[in-house]
């Protein structure tokens, strides 16, 4: 029996949210209806949660059962009524340059800011306005990227999927990360987890882990997934800890998913080698007092990065699947619906409950 009231919790103001309901959306052909187990709160929804802005469901890292599906939507998907998927966020139209080159992440279509839909960004007032996936139900898009997944894997577990996808994405395919190599890593939030995970899997000699005396448990979580050192770099020089760590030797790269700031920029510049990279999944609008002369001279490469490949999506949920216990560190706590507030700021550190990778669970 198909539920015609949906619950769903909309973030109507800065730091509010409240759960309201929404009548089911009639599918078509090409469309379909999932029914959410669990919806991962990203760093991103930090942001998101404080903003004044349309209403919204937020919520972008969704795995779910298909609850409704239509027969031109289950043929060009490859899945049924019953399957288990992960959702991307992203809804790229699938025609473009880019789309046509797998980078489909930067598609036009599917960039909120610039009017595109995207799940967890898109308002309310879009019919069928269920766009997110702090909710009972989430209508899909036919332009959804949908992963089918084993049903033997918590749904925790795997809206770790996107998160661990960046990881790879950044650490691996954009960073090159490998044997014989030193890669360090600012920040110890999801992000900077999953690039440590990453590095090692891909081979890394040497991974380093820089966080703040506050991150003390994502630091522990770090080593358990491989990191070789970790340290507070409100206490150290983090360049000199990385000399003294390498005996003298530079980084081959370094990935800030901290802050982006002049003091990350620069000591990353310093603990750099010759054409070594800087990868920047975050940064202000502008950064005053950056040593552009020694990265010029030294060539190394400063660019951002954002999101994730389909290939990576797919390299993570099989990670998720056979190395279980060790990434199941990472998932801390689960909220319901009506606790969406308390969730989004556990996720930001202002809570109690050192959180690290929080689940939302609409049930």
């Amino acid at each position: 029996m198909r539920v015609n009231s949906i619950n769903a919790a909309v973030t109507y103001a800065p730091l509010k949210s409240e759960v309201r309901r929404f009548e089911r959306p009639e599918i078509q052909a090409d469309s379909g209806i999932l029914r959410i187990e669990a919806a991962g709160v990203c760093g991103s929804d930090i942001g998101a949660h404080q903003q004044k802005t349309v209403s919204r469901i937020l919520g972008h890292e969704n795995v779910g059962i298909i609850d409704e599906i239509g027969e031109v939507a289950s043929q060009k998907w490859g899945i049924s009524e019953g399957d288990r998927v992960v959702v991307e966020e992203y809804l790229p139209c699938g025609f473009c340059d880019i789309c046509r080159t797998t980078q489909f992440r930067f598609c036009k279509q599917t960039d909120s800011r610039g009017g595109g839909v995207r799940y967890g960004s898109t308002g309310i007032d879009l019919v069928p306005s269920l766009w997110g996936g702090y909710a009972q139900y989430m209508y899909l898009h036919p332009r959804s990227i949908l992963h089918k997944v084993s049903s033997g894997v918590s749904p925790e577990l795997l809206t770790l999927s996107l998160p661990i996808g960046n990881g790879y994405e950044w650490a691996y395919l954009e960073g090159g990360a490998g044997p014989g190599q030193v890669v360090i890593i600012f920040g110890p939030g999801q992000q900077g987890l999953a690039s440590v995970y990453a590095a090692k899997a891909a081979g890394a000699d040497l991974v380093i882990l820089f966080g703040l005396s506050s991150d003390d448990h994502r630091l522990e979580v770090a080593r358990f997934l491989g990191a070789d050192y970790t340290a507070d770099s409100s206490k150290v020089d983090p360049v000199q800890f990385v000399r003294d760590i390498t005996g003298g030797r530079a980084a081959d790269l370094v990935i800030d998913t901290a802050v982006g700031n002049t003091a990350t920029i620069s000591a990353s510049v310093e603990m750099l080698k010759q054409c070594g990279q800087l990868l920047l999944s975050t940064a202000p609008d502008a950064v005053n007092g950056i040593p552009m002369r020694a990265a010029q001279w030294k060539c190394i490469s400063i660019r951002g990065v954002r999101g994730h490949s389909y290939a990576a999506v797919e390299w993570a949920m099989t990670r998720i699947d056979s190395d279980r216990e060790r990434l199941s560190k990472m998932c801390t706590h689960s909220f319901g619906l009506e606790q969406v507030d308390t969730a989004i700021l556990a996720t930001a550190g202002r809570t109690d409950h050192k959180a690290i990778h929080v689940s939302v669970l609409p049930e």
